[in-house]
């Protein structure tokens, strides 16, 4: 159980898990960052349990508390498995579940169409489209066209940063965002996003299409739906719209334009700074990788040494990936930082790989590697008068290199 749900236990309140976190445990995936909960409790039970709780206005919880990177959503309830006509979209969410026991409970009858493949809404507005957006990213649910949303007229943004995390941290978020686009939310809620539609590319480097059938793209590539890497593959490319052609480049700077505003619109939603930091960087230097094998090690050493440059190449797999060229680049690229890494363990290399001692000796004025040779050279011929001493000069060779051949 998580930690920020063990004193509700604790204190002996009955409590579900509902909506998407029920139906999670439901198909057996990874918990969602964003959970919800009823229990059958009034605010000042849940207040006495629970220290820091936020009231957001939300239509789907009476209170909400954050821990941990995780958020909870709480509804408090006088009746067991209440679900009063109308508060849910679409039958599915109205799954209940019993952490303790791990036992799901059905008071509608909606247990036999869980695995039914199509959405049919009960026509609840507001909440509508961001039920359908999450269903369709996180489950194998179909939303025919016919039923397709309008945007709500407007939408917190605490709730809008649930919204996306929910999305991004599941299997098909491209599915969610497409639908989001369609319904006309993304252009009326996340303007950053809104001009990457449209925006064509070279179709020699990009035959997916333009910037935002790219976008989608790279979702397919990822080994796991880790919300900072989802986060900054969703906004990787947000700076071409603004990017002027230079230096036979199409999109000029367009990394530097991108991290400005992947930093604004995480902060407008709320992202906690750690997470805004990462995908900053993320976005930044999704350019960089590319160019590592053949790039000097000073001219990005900053960059390259960072903690999450591991991370960084993970974004370029995917971003090279969805282009549908190979992996090679991206294979040159983790050679080049492997090699990287080991020149930087070993005292006798800089991070380039030189050897420092020829480096010094190389490098030294001609009368000094000139002394530097007559000097070895009288020692060798002071050393051959007594017996064994080939065999004793020459080990003091290999001793002073270190015994390299």
């Amino acid at each position: 159980m998580d930690s920020i749900l063990a004193p509700l236990a604790e204190r002996g309140l009955c409590f579900w898990e509902t909506s998407f976190s029920a139906l999670d445990a439901y198909f057996g995936l990874d918990r969602a960052p964003v959970r919800f909960v009823a229990l059958k409790a009034d605010l000042v039970e849940l207040a006495k349990s629970i220290g820091a709780l936020e009231f957001r206005s939300l239509s789907w919880a009476d209170a909400s508390a954050e821990a941990g990177g995780l958020t909870v959503h709480f509804r408090c309830v006088d009746e067991a498995f209440r679900s009063d006509e109308g508060m849910v979209s679409f039958a599915p969410l109205d799954l209940f579940r019993e952490p303790d026991s791990r036992r799901f409970f059905d008071p509608r009858g909606v247990y036999e169409g869980l695995r039914k493949g199509e959405l049919e809404p009960r026509g609840k507005e507001g909440a509508q489209l961001f039920e359908a957006a999450v269903l369709v990213s996180r489950y194998e649910y179909r939303l025919p066209e016919a039923y397709l949303p309008a945007a709500p007229r407007e939408l917190p943004a605490h709730a809008q940063r649930d919204l996306l995390s929910l999305i991004l941290t599941s299997a098909h978020p491209e599915r969610g965002l497409e639908l989001l686009r369609k319904s006309g939310f993304i252009a009326a809620f996340w303007p950053e996003l809104a001009a990457l539609p449209g925006t064509s590319q070279s179709k020699e480097y990009h035959p997916e299409g333009d910037a935002w059938d790219h976008t989608l793209e790279t979702f397919r590539y990822r080994k796991l739906a880790d919300l900072p890497l989802s986060l900054a593959l969703l906004l990787h490319d947000t700076g071409k719209p603004d990017a002027a052609a230079a230096d036979g480049k199409r999109f000029a700077r367009h990394s530097e334009i991108g991290a400005g505003l992947a930093l604004r619109f995480l902060s407008r939603l709320g992202f906690d700074r750690e997470t805004a930091d990462t995908v900053g960087y993320l976005v930044r230097w999704h350019m960089l990788p590319a160019a590592l094998p053949r790039l000097p090690i000073q001219a990005a050493r900053e960059a390259i040494e960072d903690w999450r440059f591991p991370l960084l190449l993970e974004l370029y797999r995917c971003d090279e990936l969805s282009t549908f060229r190979g992996p090679e680049g991206y294979y040159e690229a983790c050679a080049a930082y492997r090699e990287y890494r080991r020149h930087l363990r070993n005292p006798f290399r800089d991070e380039e790989g030189r050897k420092l001692m020829r480096l010094y000796v190389e490098g030294a004025p001609p009368y000094v590697a000139a002394q530097a040779a007559a000097g070895r050279a009288a020692a060798g011929r002071k050393g051959s008068s007594r017996p064994g001493s080939a065999r004793v000069a020459s080990g003091s060779a290999r001793a002073r290199s270190g015994g390299r051949r």
